[in-house]
């Protein structure tokens, strides 16, 4: 397991340095679906990480659409990566890292079809336990 590695030792000593201004959090989650047949390449990509906390009388629905979300990123073309687990520690606490080229991506995927079930969902009786969390960032290259 990937705690059994030297990256993770780096990482924690690392950590130990307290080398940020406010403290980090790290969580855990469990895959929800089979990963990638391949290693994600480091390209340049606009990258999301999102955290979702839904309330429990949601959850199967919620687990349909995002399967379905899940399903219809993968066959997008400008979709590099679509991922998203539940949290190991926190049920109904979900998080996702979706990476698309560029923009242009990002945008095709915002009017996709499947994030269109998304919307629906998320936009009707308000199924979150507490507002998401979305963070947008640029992947760098090496």
């Amino acid at each position: 397991p990937h705690t059994k590695t030297k990256y993770y030792d780096d990482c924690i000593a690392f950590f130990d340095t307290e080398p940020f201004t406010e403290p980090h959090i790290a969580d855990a989650y469990t895959l929800a679906h089979d990963g990638p047949a391949e290693k994600v390449k480091n390209v340049e990509a606009v990258c999301l990480n999102v955290e979702l906390c839904i309330k429990p009388e949601v959850r199967d629905e919620f687990l349909d659409v995002i399967r379905n979300n899940k399903a219809g990123s993968d066959r997008e073309p400008l979709c590099l990566q679509y991922s998203w687990g539940e949290n190991v520690h926190t049920p109904n606490t979900f998080h996702f890292h979706e990476q698309y080229i560029g923009e242009e991506g990002l945008a095709a995927h915002n009017v996709a079809p499947h994030f269109a079930v998304w919307e629906e969902f998320a936009s009707k009786g308000n199924p979150f336990a507490k507002p998401p969390i979305v963070q947008k960032f640029k992947a760098l290259l090496d």
